[in-house]
């Protein structure tokens, strides 16, 4: 994730708005999603201060990527970033604790297939959109 950041700092001005916009939409939605996943699945759930930190998490992530853009933008960058720390931190309460959903419980080895799984596949998406970016920024 930093050397698309340091990519998208220092080839941004080569790019209109739009396209600038749209790439930082997409690297914060994800990165910051993958992040909270991440947060929620390995931070133990009984302290409440955790409950916040995914999703101050994808604010500081929204908040850097958009700040490359002009002032406009950083809103929309704050928003991506906080929403996709919330989308994460549901995530991983969900696959914590299927219940929260009614989702039947089979066993806990169901459940820690499941973590698995979606961590794994959390990863891969955040890859393959960090490839395309940096491919996109080819210029």
């Amino acid at each position: 994730m930093t050397t698309v950041y340091r990519m998208f700092k220092k080839k941004h001005l080569l790019f209109d708005d739009r396209f600038t916009k749209t790439m930082c939409m997409a690297i914060t939605m994800i990165s910051s999603f993958a992040f909270a996943l991440y947060l929620e699945l390995l931070l133990p759930p009984e302290q409440r201060f955790f409950y916040i930190l995914p999703i101050l998490v994808g604010l500081i992530i929204g908040w850097r990527f958009s700040a490359i853009i002009k002032a406009p933008a950083t809103l929309n960058g704050i928003y991506n970033g906080t929403l996709g720390g919330t989308m994460g931190m549901m995530l991983g309460a969900v696959l914590q604790d299927p219940a929260l959903c009614n989702i039947p419980i089979v066993s806990e080895t169901m459940i820690a297939t499941n973590m698995y799984s979606l961590a794994i596949f959390t990863a891969c998406l955040h890859a393959l959109i960090c490839h395309f970016i940096r491919y996109s920024f080819k210029a």
